[in-house]
């Protein structure tokens, strides 16, 4: 049993994503996808102030949990329709985003993926779950799969990975995952962005790369590069608009998208990316 959480609410980003997990379990032999709905979001939209106190407006508690119903009957429908030997299971809670995942990937241990849909440039639904991708993929102790808005699913090919020569060893969480990537018939594509003009990396860091690349990836075809920008995201995507990409794979350390954007706005990393989905892994 093997299974992918979607967090969802009620924007077409969310089934976006839904729409994604079905193909991605077909593709990769998951078996459930559970479906995901926090109440958080509509706090306010079933409470009303009298008299200096919140109180619940039970007509607007009804009203939710209705739409609620239907919005996960209607996900569970596509999810059907695309992968129909694919089992839905839903869950709601009441509990914030966050929590509700970690409870919720701690009590099913089946659960292997997480996948978000991400509103971006091109279009904003507002959407609750994109608004937390980044609390979620901090805290989630799976790996996450971030799905912009306008993405559609192709199979997998080209998989690029930003990497620092400085950290190689950071690769571990990749060669993880060796086993499954062997069967996707993939091709890798390595990348070192330097920020510094005319001043290339250490040669002798390089030739360490490369054979630490070579030595645990021995089945997978892949390549190894080298790209100047000042700014290592937009070294990235940059190289990645010009180089056919299928999926970012985001590690751990100074080149993960997360490692940045802990002090810069989503928008200069998850929101410029929008063809590709990234994978964060653990």
């Amino acid at each position: 049993m093997r299974t992918i959480l979607v967090p969802v609410d009620f924007t077409s980003t969310t089934e976006n994503a839904v729409k994604l997990a079905a193909e991605w379990a077909t593709q990769y032999q998951y078996t459930h996808i559970i479906l995901l709905k926090t109440s958080q979001e509509s706090e306010f939209d079933y409470l009303h102030i009298a008299e200096g106190h919140l109180l619940v407006n039970e007509e607007n508690v009804n009203s939710l949990i209705k739409s609620t119903e239907q919005l996960l009957s209607k996900l569970t429908g596509i999810i059907a329709e695309k992968s129909p030997d694919v089992k839905v299971l839903k869950s709601v809670s009441e509990w914030t985003l966050t929590r509700s995942i970690n409870d919720l990937v701690k009590d099913q241990p089946s659960i292997e993926l997480i996948i978000l849909g991400s509103d971006d440039q091109a279009y904003s639904s507002n959407s609750f779950v994109s608004e937390n991708i980044i609390s979620i993929a901090r805290t989630s102790p799976v790996k996450a799969l971030i799905v912009p808005h306008g993405y559609t699913y192709t199979t997998i090919k080209n998989i690029l990975i930003p990497c620092d020569v400085n950290s190689i060893t950071k690769l571990d969480r990749l060669f993880h995952h060796k086993s499954i990537i062997e069967h996707m018939d993939v091709r890798l594509m390595f990348l070192n962005i330097h920020t510094r003009k005319g001043v290339d990396d250490n040669e002798d860091k390089k030739r360490e790369l490369e054979e630490y690349i070579h030595q645990y990836l021995t089945k997978i075809p892949s390549t190894i590069h080298y790209y100047y920008d000042e700014n290592i995201i937009n070294g990235i995507l940059t190289f990645a608009s010009s180089n056919k990409t299928d999926l970012i794979i985001a590690l751990p350390g100074r080149h993960s998208f997360l490692y940045y954007l802990a002090s810069r706005s989503i928008s200069e990393g998850i929101y410029q990316n929008v063809n590709q989905p990234v994978l964060i892994l653990k």
